[in-house]
């Protein structure tokens, strides 16, 4: 079982539940901690069970969220999405990568782990670098070449 903290669509830290209870808050001293005026110091816990997990929310003051819907006690699924602040944490039980949806493969929703979602990343930033740099250098040129004609009349 692990879970994966998210902060604005990107995967931040992948935690894997090797003990049995993970505590979830503001302050340093929980095992998943999160920098964050929204979250409460001790904010939830998972419980590690052999038959799954369970998330408890501890009397937060913003409260705990499962898929959209608030919380104090839920039996996390595969592929759970827990709300706390800004911050999504998704569960996986088993898989490093698993389907949702339909059982259409056209149709259905792949996870990936958050190590090839970063590797992923990265490439697709040396792209879009290398074809930002590229077209940068070719309107810099027509910029400068367009002004040296306006300079002499041209």
């Amino acid at each position: 079982m692990r879970l994966v903290l998210r902060f604005d669509g990107q995967d931040v830290q992948e935690f894997v539940l090797d003990k049995k209870d993970i505590t979830i808050g503001r302050v340093a001293r929980n095992d998943i901690a999160i920098d964050n005026l929204a979250i409460s110091s001790h904010h939830a816990t998972v419980h590690a069970m052999e038959e799954g997990a369970v998330l408890e929310d501890m009397n937060s003051t913003n409260g705990t969220f499962v898929n959209d819907k608030k919380v104090t006690r839920h039996t996390l699924k595969d592929g759970d999405i827990i709300g706390i602040g800004k911050h999504q944490i998704l569960f996986f039980n088993n898989s490093a990568f698993s389907t949702a949806g339909s059982d259409d493969q056209s149709e259905a929703t792949v996870m990936m782990s958050s190590d090839f979602q970063q590797q992923l990343q990265q490439e697709l930033s040396k792209s879009k670098t290398a074809t930002r740099t590229t077209t940068r250098r070719v309107h810099k040129k027509k910029g400068f070449f367009a002004k040296i004609k306006e300079m002499f009349g041209f």
